[in-house]
């Protein structure tokens, strides 16, 4: 991180912070380690969402050589990650939340990938994050599919490097060039939780490729600054919201996204009469006085689509599979 190689960085590391004093300092110097193991010159960054507890302090007096950017006021988790991408000089961005601790390897086994990506072809590698307490998986490779008119999740512990669709925001490594092409997060996740599925499916629309390396270990200490604030049924909620924000505006196949309008009537009156929690229906309620905001952006998005939704969400794949049986 010196000032002759300021130049010439080979990633920069991008951390957004916000009152995250019980443990930002655990995370940075981790990152800091990993880091220079690798032998590269890199740059690291704090954007602090004006907290107001005692982190800016903290990192400001702990880590001389890390560049600390202060909101004037909150902004959010993805707003925050594009100030520090935007201030960034190295073409490679490390992004990472204030709540890991990572490996010592965690770095090299991100960037590897793009050491050996001579054509520009990946565009984000995502790391494999555990429990702090237990070692219980927090995030592995993830995939999607489309059925009965829902985007479901799917989850593999992948053994070894393997493609993915969606990177993991808060432990990943992606290109700074194609990130700043697609707008960065959204700022209608604010404050936070799927802009960075977000971004990957849009890249990943565009051919670019996308990977998970569960070689790359961090651990979440669990005890994230939004979890803290909101609870575990006001993040539920928020994420319930976020997905019908990211199905909306990332559907562009008019017949699964009609079969996605057609089905929602049963799936809400089916939890409501259930007695269950009611995650997507109150998801629904949150996002939909959104829906005139998300018709402006989707047609702002111009990015040119080489992969199809149905490709993407194995949709086929699925249909014809269950029609066998």
């Amino acid at each position: 991180m010196s000032k002759e190689n300021f130049s010439n960085l080979f990633f920069s590391i991008v951390m957004p912070n916000w009152n995250g004093a019980e443990f930002v300092a655990r995370g940075i110097s981790s990152m800091l380690l990993s880091a220079r193991v690798t032998g590269k010159p890199f740059e690291m960054i704090i954007v602090d969402d004006a907290s107001t507890d005692a982190a800016p302090r903290i990192i400001a007096a702990t880590f001389q050589d890390v560049r600390l950017l202060i909101n004037e006021k909150n902004r959010g988790f993805g707003a925050s990650v594009n100030r520090g991408v935007n201030a960034a000089k190295a073409p490679i961005i490390i992004l990472a939340n204030n709540d890991l601790v990572v490996r010592e390897d965690f770095v090299p086994r991100l960037l590897e990938h793009f050491e050996r990506d001579a054509e520009g072809q990946i565009f984000g590698v995502s790391a494999r994050t555990v429990n702090w307490t237990d070692g219980a998986p927090n995030h592995l490779n993830m995939s999607a599919h489309f059925s009965r008119g829902l985007i479901e999740l799917d989850y593999e512990d992948s053994p070894d490097a393997a493609p993915t669709l969606f990177i993991q925001g808060g432990a990943c490594a992606l290109r700074r060039d194609v990130f700043i092409t697609l707008g960065g997060f959204s700022a209608i996740y604010k404050p936070a939780y799927w802009e960075d599925y977000d971004i990957s499916y849009r890249a990943a629309k565009m051919g670019y490729k996308l990977i998970y390396e569960p070689r790359a270990l961090a651990y979440h200490l669990g005890r994230g600054s939004l979890m803290k604030v909101l609870g575990k049924e006001g993040v539920s909620s928020l994420t319930s919201r976020n997905y019908f924000l990211f199905t909306w505006l990332n559907l562009t196949d008019r017949s699964l996204l009609m079969r996605h309008f057609l089905s929602l009537p049963y799936h809400l009156f089916r939890e409501i009469i259930s007695g269950e929690e009611m995650r997507l229906t109150k998801g629904f309620f949150k996002a939909a006085p959104k829906l005139l905001q998300v018709m402006k952006m989707r047609r702002k998005r111009t990015c040119a689509t080489l992969i199809p939704d149905k490709t993407l969400l194995r949709y086929q794949l699925l249909n014809e599979s269950a029609s066998n049986h």
